[in-house]
């Protein structure tokens, strides 16, 4: 499959690809294999590699240690490499591998049914790719360097050797893994960034897309498969407003809670959900050190942290394929697209006057078809016997708003603001007649007042006030049901 009908760049820009079909060559009617054609001299490891897992692996495993191997070279070599060995469907012209060029077959590199690679920016500018390739008949690896790298450099690249097979290995698994942790955490005081793509061939029709991108300042992560599309972006850019790992590590917990509940209440689509559960908790899983930037003239205290979740801000959404079940109603659709956000104002001319602001929102819309009873079964078919159901549509959306504001030193302003709204509207068909089309809504909102708690005047002890924090935090994370907000 060409890059062009993937949407896919090609690996010769900042990014990489990964293609992983199910489809394995094999000989014809018992005949012997036709011969290897290698590119170059094969007496190194990585060709050996090479040779061992084309020969004794199925398609999806033709990358197995591949990809560590090109960046542990870096432990000791930092010359470009390029290898591949196809089978060719002519007699050899000579009688060793070593004597067999590529000018007898179509170059393989970047072209392969099956793609793997890597991009990797260095604080200097120098950029290195790593590409590997297969398809029925052959594999391809290759590295290439736009400059020379110091040691430093070449130590940060071989430490990425396990994390880069991570995230092949869990691309080829079946179902699909997101194993990104390790690549996002590279190390930052000698590089700065890295990317990567996938295109994992999950049969002859469909595929799995990822993008994937880290710097010191952001995230961002794309993936779309014939289930659906997710898309994550992380703002590294305010660390001051990042929490404690405890504190960070509930906030998750919570997000994941929250999307679990909508996710059920929408009937998402079960490896989807998964797949972008995941793929949250890579997003934020170690957010490494601070870039460098001037120094702030705003510092927060506890009671700041304790209105806020602890996670760097972020916007992500899931949108599932739409499917049309019921033949004899092809407008009624199973739908599932929830979108979350977070986003951090941090101002102030000075310490003694400063305000900070934490808006959580989220949304989601989503439609399916259920059986009438709950324990029963779901057959729709042209034949109208079958058209007794239930059709669903699902309209949420909730807000969480902290805020506080310091005049001269003091806290003169702390408020949480929280808003819940659900629609559910079930359409009832008995024998593919409708009986009822009724539309239940509920929503509330609440204002806090949350001054007294974060500056009482009595001097709390030590204990007391972190178990007041504690309380003050919990409150300030969504409640996506109406009736989980205070009355």
């Amino acid at each position: 499959m060409s890059s062009a009908a993937t949407g896919i760049a090609p690996l010769a820009t900042p990014a990489s690809v990964v293609t992983l079909s199910a489809a394995a060559a094999q000989a014809v009617d018992g005949a012997p294999p036709a011969p290897l054609v290698w590119e170059r001299n094969n007496k190194d490891a990585v060709s050996a590699l090479v040779a061992r897992n084309y020969n004794q692996q199925p398609a999806a495993g033709r990358f197995k240690n591949l990809g560590a191997a090109l960046l542990e070279r870096f432990k000791t070599d930092s010359s470009d490499f390029s290898q591949s060995v196809q089978r060719s469907s002519q007699d050899p012209i000579t009688g060793t591998y070593d004597a067999l060029v590529t000018t007898q077959l179509p170059p393989l590199h970047r072209v392969g049914d099956d793609l793997a690679g890597l991009t990797i920016t260095a604080k200097s500018g120098v950029k290195v790719t790593l590409a590997l390739d297969s398809s029925d008949n052959g594999v391809a690896v290759q590295v290439q360097s736009s400059g020379k790298l110091s040691d430093d450099e070449r130590a940060a690249l071989a430490g990425l050797a396990d994390a880069f097979q991570q995230a092949i290995d869990g691309l080829a698994a079946v179902p699909p893994k997101i194993d990104l942790a390790g690549l996002a955490g590279f190390d930052a005081s000698v590089l700065s960034s890295v990317d990567l793509s996938s295109q994992i061939k999950l049969n002859q029709t469909d595929t799995q897309l990822l993008d994937f991108h880290a710097d010191a300042k952001q995230r961002s992560l794309r993936f779309s498969g014939p289930a659906g599309e997710a898309k994550i972006n992380v703002d590294l850019s305010q660390p001051a407003a990042w929490g404690s790992k405890e504190q960070q590590a509930k906030a998750l917990v919570n997000y994941l809670h929250q999307f679990d509940q909508a996710a059920m209440r929408g009937h998402a689509d079960a490896e989807l959900a998964g797949l972008f559960k995941d793929a949250v908790t890579e997003m934020h899983s170690n957010y490494g050190q601070p870039a460098a930037a001037p120094r702030q003239r705003v510092t927060l205290a506890d009671q700041d942290h304790a209105i806020l979740t602890g996670l760097a801000d972020f916007s992500a959404s899931i949108t599932q394929t739409e499917t049309a079940p019921n033949p004899l109603r092809l407008g009624e659709h199973d739908s599932f697209d929830y979108q979350s956000s977070q986003s951090t104002s941090v101002q102030g001319r000075s310490q003694l006057d400063r305000s900070l602001a934490q808006q959580q929102l989220s949304q989601f819309k989503a439609s399916y078809h259920a059986p009438s009873k709950p324990d029963g079964l779901l057959a729709l078919t042209l034949d109208r016997a079958s058209q007794t159901y239930n059709y669903v549509l699902v309209d949420d959306n909730a807000s969480s708003n902290a805020a506080l504001a310091y005049k001269d030193g003091a806290l003169d302003k702390a408020t949480l603001e929280q808003s819940a709204r659900q629609s559910t509207r079930t359409v009832k068909y008995r024998m593919d007649k409708q009986i009822e089309d009724l539309t239940v809504p509920s929503s509330a909102a609440h204002i806090r007042d949350l001054l007294d708690m974060l500056a009482p005047k009595k001097k709390p002890d030590d204990d007391e006030r972190r178990i007041t924090l504690d309380a003050a935090n919990q409150m300030i994370f969504l409640q996506p049901e109406p009736g989980a907000l205070p009355k």
